[in-house]
Parts: C-alpha cells; sequence; structure tokens
C-alpha cells in the first residue's frame, strides 16, 4: 500500500509505502474512506472462523483496530453512507454455497453501539457493488451460489423513523428490485456522478469474452437506466 498528501488535484510529496496491519491476509479485503480516513476491512489467512477485523489508518501511517465485523462473511459488498457503514449479502463459505440474505449497519462515528441488522435481501446477493445516494443504498453487479449474474439492482430507502441514530435505527421500508436486462453488470464499474449511478463497460452474464463498450446512468427516482456516449474501448 503507498500514499501521498494531496493538495487539492496535486501530489505535494513522494509516494510512500505504507504497511498493512501484521499478519497474513486473505484475499477477501476492502477498502473504504469516512471523514478522510482510510479503513480496511480483512481478515487473517489463518482465521477459518474469524469474521473480518476493521483497521483505521491513523495520520502518522500506523493502522488501530475499530471493530470486528458482525459475523463471518465472504464476497459481500460495503457502502458508507454519512457515518454509517453498510455491510450487504455475501456468503459464509469459502465456495460462496451458503449465501447471506443479512444486512448489517454500524455507526463509525460511535461504534461501542455495535452493528444492527437491516431488512434482510430478496434473493442471494453475493460480490454486490453498493453504493449510496442520498438516503438509499443500491446493490448491483452481483450474482447468486449457483454463479449466475443477476439484471437487477435492489434498493433500500434507508430513511429512518423518529431517530437517525444507529442505536434507535427504525427502517420501515424494504428492498426495491429493478430488472435492467439491457445493461451488462458483469465485470461493470459503477461509479457515483452527481448523484446517479453510472454504470461503466461490463461483459455479458455467461460470457466473459463478450466485453462492452457501453456506459449506462441510473435515475434511482424513476428506475430508468438510459445509455451514455459509448468508450473508445471495451472494459471489463
Amino acid at each position: 500500500l503507498f500514499r501521498c498528501r494531496l493538495d487539492g488535484d496535486s501530489c505535494v510529496a513522494d509516494w510512500q509505502p505504507v504497511n498493512l496491519p501484521a499478519g497474513q491476509w486473505n484475499y477477501y479485503s476492502y477498502f473504504f474512506t469516512h471523514n478522510d480516513n482510510l479503513f480496511f476491512a480483512v481478515r487473517r489467512l489463518a482465521d477459518t472462523v474469524a469474521p473480518h477485523q476493521i483497521y483505521r489508518m491513523t495520520n502518522v501511517g500506523t493502522w488501530e483496530h475499530v471493530c470486528e465485523m458482525p459475523r463471518r462473511l465472504h464476497a459481500f459488498g460495503l457502502a458508507v453512507m454519512g457515518h454509517q457503514l453498510v455491510v450487504v449479502g455475501g456468503c459464509s463459505d469459502h465456495a460462496c454455497k451458503r449465501p447471506s440474505l443479512s444486512v448489517y449497519v454500524i455507526d463509525l462515528n460511535d461504534v461501542c453501539t455495535g452493528w444492527h441488522p437491516l431488512p434482510a435481501l430478496p434473493c442471494e446477493c453475493l460480490f454486490p457493488w453498493v453504493v449510496a445516494i442520498d438516503n438509499t443504498i443500491h446493490a448491483l453487479g452481483f450474482r447468486d451460489s449457483a454463479n449466475r449474474f443477476s439484471t437487477a439492482v435492489l434498493s433500500l430507502d434507508m430513511t429512518t423513523t423518529a431517530s437517525s441514530s444507529t442505536t434507535a435505527l427504525s427502517i420501515t421500508s424494504q428492498w426495491a428490485r429493478n430488472t435492467i436486462p439491457q445493461v451488462p453488470l458483469a465485470g461493470c464499474a459503477p461509479v457515483v456522478v452527481n448523484g446517479q449511478v453510472v454504470v461503466i463497460g461490463g461483459y455479458t452474464p455467461g460470457n466473459r469474452d463478450d466485453v462492452q463498450k457501453s456506459v449506462f446512468v441510473y435515475h434511482s427516482e424513476s428506475g430508468q437506466w438510459l445509455p451514455l456516449p459509448s468508450l473508445s474501448t471495451a472494459r471489463r
């Protein structure tokens, strides 16, 4: 891992290597940011039954332990919405034959309150891309335990009743499902631009050689996908 100090869009210092937390790590690892801090969710290679551990990089480049995941999971997705970390789907085994429909949330500003369950997923959701827009979580580009890619976007309105505190989190909505057969979600790269999900490239599910140049934008309010100008080169 390397880091440099930025001033606006410019790097004002040379890239410096940063050691990861001590140990041998499983390749199912995740990086995310919150309040300009870099977080690292990872499981030790030797810990066959332990959940992922979450670390935060300090200002001096060392790592401090924040908390552990709510349970042992692989192939899950995560996103940060405000000060909340949301973990979506995954499975409890390396072979991905025991999928989890569970969704969890924790307050990164107060991890002592612990993890809280959210409404369960309506279907298996392995290796999802998860993005947060306003108060809604979207999961896309996922597959099931039979390795079949889904042509759906799953969306959960995270608006709370009475309180936005994780200690009193009460979400009344359930996951909504929008089917998008024209969008090659397998191997795509989704990003959030101006509050909208943009899906770049990808390939046709079931045919990794059918790589696409397409770019689509998802309007979450209407549930519609619209094409944008294509890439010059197909990418996945």
